[in-house]
């Protein structure tokens, strides 16, 4: 995730633009309230989990109604480099999005804190054509289709250090929507599917030969990033978030099936790709759960080793207190 000076600016043009259109009702909003710009990944046309389903339901809102919110403007991103560049560019005020570009984005600089995690254990599926390898061991010489800058992009790198494949597999950027495409044409060896996309491809009969979910340690998060802008106006932000995050997970657990068919619907995907893919226990109460933190420490710890970053923080610097 090294930008150019260059596709930085060309970026930040493309963002500012769209953000013209995204932000209409905030123009006719004014003098009546704030608006909160939201951005989150994925083809959904609104966002999910427990602080999609906290939208859904009003309890979002009901929270920073006090704090001077009228309303909450959503836009979703193809990926966490794009959504760490709708930061850069002022366009955003809070981000979710997985936990790798988020740590990338705050070892470089970027101006947001932490306020909370939306999930934790996320999978990833690595899937191949059908007909194709077998085996991690086999993908040797070969290439390897994944997201760059994901949390599907560092479980591919620690995958094939365990397996000592480092730089005897190639590893090309390729979007979740190409994966299909590039695994029945066999372009691809495999590829690193995400949260309901995987299973979705294995449900379509493309061979499944490993998964995050057997090393505990590549498992993804998703978490929650405000800018610091955003916290300074609002310093009970982070709070009134979870309050609401809370108040939907105790929902979903009540009626599960009403919120698995809305995360269906938002998102696009069956309802058993999306229950395969997010069991209710990822989705944590508490702000900062001690498996988030952990993962986390084994991100920051990884994209270290790699030099994917160079620059070390603390996580207590990073997170807000009052979450």
């Amino acid at each position: 995730m090294i930008y150019s000076p260059s596709r930085r600016r060309l970026l930040r043009g493309a963002l500012a633009t769209a953000a013209v259109g995204a932000t209409t009702s905030l123009a006719l909003a004014q003098g009546s309230g704030k608006v909160l710009r939201l951005g989150y990944i994925g083809p959904g046309k609104k966002p999910a989990a427990a602080t999609g389903w906290a939208l859904q339901q009003g309890q979002l809102l009901r929270e920073l109604a006090p704090l001077g919110f009228t309303e909450i403007a959503t836009r979703n991103f193809p990926n966490g480099p794009d959504l760490n560049e709708a930061f850069l560019s002022g366009v955003l005020d809070v981000g979710i999005y997985g936990d790798t570009p988020a740590v990338v984005a705050r070892s470089k600089g970027l101006d947001g804190q932490l306020i909370g995690f939306d999930a934790v254990g996320m999978n990833v599926w690595l899937l191949t054509p059908r007909g194709g390898v077998r085996s991690v061991k086999e993908l040797e010489g070969q290439t390897i289709g994944v997201a760059r800058g994901s949390y599907m992009h560092r479980y591919v790198l620690g995958l094939l250090k365990e397996n000592g494949l480092q730089g005897s597999v190639k590893v090309i950027h390729m979007f979740p929507r190409d994966g299909e495409a590039a695994l029945d044409q066999g372009s691809i060896a495999a590829f690193a599917a995400q949260i309901d996309v995987g299973p979705l491809l294995a449900s379509r009969g493309y061979p499944v030969i490993d998964e995050a979910a057997k090393h505990p340690t590549l498992l993804g998060s998703s978490v929650i990033v405000a800018s610091k802008k955003i916290l300074a106006a609002s310093p009970d932000l982070p709070a009134a978030w979870t309050r609401a995050r809370r108040a939907a997970l105790s929902d979903t657990h009540k009626d599960s099936d009403r919120y698995y068919a809305f995360h269906s619907e938002v998102s696009g995907f069956p309802l058993a790709a999306v229950k395969a893919s997010h069991p209710l226990s990822q989705f944590p109460a508490e702000a900062y759960p001690a498996q988030g933190l952990a993962l986390l420490e084994e991100v920051k710890k990884f994209l270290l080793a790699e030099r994917l970053v160079t620059q070390d923080f603390a996580l207590a610097q990073w997170r807000v207190a009052n979450a």
